[in-house]
């Protein structure tokens, strides 16, 4: 069963804290922090002093104690957006993309008017784009800045220095915003995915070459609604919410993840396994590299990487999907077996990454318990990690260590991180005080229980509200035996009793513990697979497949492919 996934304004807010960046404050305190290349201001610190070390920025009065609640960062530009619609910008203006009416450069942050009385509920811009889109809270869409092949989409290629309404797409309520520099492509509250601006290599997804000075639906996703989208230089990526991932436009790096090296691509077309049918709700794109993060916080990397952004550890380019062979002997008898997979990033597998952000030649990663992994170029110190030298690998950002980091942005050469409050130092770390945590102490816990499964003999206690909202195969289950309102008991004789309780632990917490353990038995992992494909639960047999390619071995690649192979696998599977 697909994940329902809503698209929403942000949920994070952030409680404004001092301006002085203590590292004793426990990281308490929130805040907007930044660095990397500072040269017109766009880290909005009052000066022109490249940063390698994240600091906070004094939002003094412009806050009014009000929370921050957004940000977005461009070609050497940022935009915050506080809670009440209010929009403050500063860097790099020449295109009018601060949105103050002028072209004039603005070093320290200042209120644009415009964007302001539009009741803003969120920004968007991109690594390399010199213009800027809001969306107002009623789904409004405005844009703002450099508009030469026609990417702001108000039907001219006149350059625009305040927001102005797009006119083409009143009545639909958008939802979701990516630009580049060129173009621009916008998701609609049913899906629908439009796209304007320069088409050169098909980047619009139209399937020609013709550029567009309002927004044009892409006829591809009227029956294939969109989830997240992401554009880089010249090519644009899309997840779908009933699974996988599309891509389309220029491929000279092979950033569009697919088997072809240099041919523009001006259809959307399908990613390699295990992409052509993950759930992905967050991806981002930097001028030549795409990064996508899928519902259960693999980060997967492709295109160019002549500065370590893809973070695999090396600066060779990843243009196609990664094949690895094994050739088996059995007696007289060969074996072969072909993995056609795209490559992810290992060093961040047990992180459970929930956020990523590209700049032009870098990478953030945001995991779900606040912490930032960056990586790539940094040249101008962008990575946060206090020296100006490339990364070729993920690595902590040390002086973030103790905030909880809870978005991050990326610019051309520049970075932003908003911080929210540290969960108290006494509290648990497997969880506790958050909604994961608190329902993994309903797990198996007779308290209201009203359903229990009986596993080799072994009684496991559930909870119907839970059960139903996660996995429709067992709602349809228990919906005539909860009818006479007894307490049913339900044995589970196909499947282990350890194996099942990993099943209710991922049904309560979005998670297992032992998927992510050294020593995890592929045994253990091929039951549990099983397990999640009968009761159609997608994401976890995507967990599932990811813990078994990690632990793949001669010793084990033959069942492990034919076990998988039963369920049509198709990351893992014969030639």
């Amino acid at each position: 069963m697909a994940t329902n996934h809503l698209l929403a304004t942000p949920a994070f807010a952030l409680p404004l804290g001092s301006s002085s960046d203590d590292e004793d404050d426990g990281g308490k305190d929130a805040g907007v922090y930044s660095f990397g290349q500072n040269t017109y201001g766009e880290l909005a610190l009052g000066d022109t002093n490249d940063r390698s070390n994240p600091t906070r920025v004094d939002l003094g009065r412009n806050s009014g104690g009000k929370r921050v609640v957004d940000v977005a960062c461009g070609n050497e530009q940022t935009a915050i957006l506080f809670e009440n619609g209010d929009v403050f910008t500063c860097g790099y203006n020449d295109s009018g993309q601060c949105a103050i009416g002028t072209t004039e450069r603005v070093p320290t942050l200042r209120f644009s008017p415009g964007l302001s009385s539009n009741r803003t509920a969120r920004v968007f811009s991109g690594n390399g784009s010199e213009h800027l889109a809001a969306l107002s809270a009623n789904g409004n869409l405005y844009t703002v800045g450099f508009n030469m092949r026609g990417q702001l989409g108000l039907g001219t290629a006149t350059t625009v220095t305040e927001a102005t309404l797009v006119e083409e797409l009143v009545g639909k309520r958008v939802v979701d915003v990516a630009c580049s520099y060129f173009h621009t492509a916008i998701v609609i509250d049913n899906g629908d995915l439009y796209a304007c601006g320069c088409n050169d290599y098909g980047q619009l997804g139209l399937g020609d070459h013709s550029g567009q000075l309002v927004p044009r639906p892409v006829e591809y996703f009227f029956r294939r609604p969109v989830l997240a989208v992401a554009c880089g230089q010249h090519y644009t990526i899309a997840s779908l919410r009933d699974g996988g991932v599309v891509a389309f436009g220029k491929n000279d790096h092979g950033q569009l993840g697919l088997d072809r090296v240099s041919e523009p691509v001006l259809q959307p077309t399908r990613l390699a396994p295990p992409l052509d049918r993950a759930v992905v709700p967050q991806l981002s794109c930097g001028y030549h590299h795409t990064a996508i993060v899928t519902e259960d916080g693999a980060v997967y990397t492709f295109g160019r990487n002549d500065y370590g952004q893809l973070g695999l550890g090396h600066k060779l380019h990843t243009a196609r999907p990664t094949v690895r062979r094994y050739t088996l002997s059995f007696g007289n008898s060969l074996f072969g077996v072909c993995l056609l997979l795209l490559q992810h990033v290992e060093s961040l597998s047990r992180m459970r990454i929930t956020q990523v952000a590209c700049g032009c030649y870098h990478t953030l990663a945001l995991s779900g318990d606040g912490k930032v992994f960056p990586f790539g170029r940094n040249n101008h110190g962008q990575l946060g990690l206090e020296t100006t030298v490339d990364c070729l690998s993920p690595q902590l950002i040390s002086t973030l260590r103790n905030k909880s980091v809870i978005k991050v942005a990326a610019g051309f050469y520049h970075s932003v991180c908003l911080v929210g409050m540290l969960k108290d130092e006494n509290q648990s770390t497997n969880g506790s005080g958050t909604l994961s945590g608190d329902l993994r102490k309903m797990l198996n816990n007779s308290t209201r229980s009203d359903i229990t499964f009986v596993i080799e003999g072994r009684p496991l206690f559930a909870h119907s509200c839970i059960l139903v909202a996660r996995c429709e195969p067992l709602e349809k289950m228990l919906d005539g035996r909860m009818k006479d309102g007894s307490q049913p008991e339900i044995a589970i004789p196909e499947y282990s009793y350890d194996v099942f309780a990993a099943f209710m632990e991922f049904l309560y917490t979005d998670q297992v513990v032992a998927l992510a353990t050294p020593d995890l038995a592929a045994d253990f992992a091929l039951e549990l697979h099983a397990l999640a494909d009968q009761y159609l639960v997608t994401s976890l047999r995507s967990a599932c497949e990811n813990a078994l390619l990690q632990i793949l071995s001669v010793e084990n690649v033959v069942i492990i492919v034919e076990v998988c192979s039963l369920v049509s696998t198709r990351d893992l599977q014969w030639t």
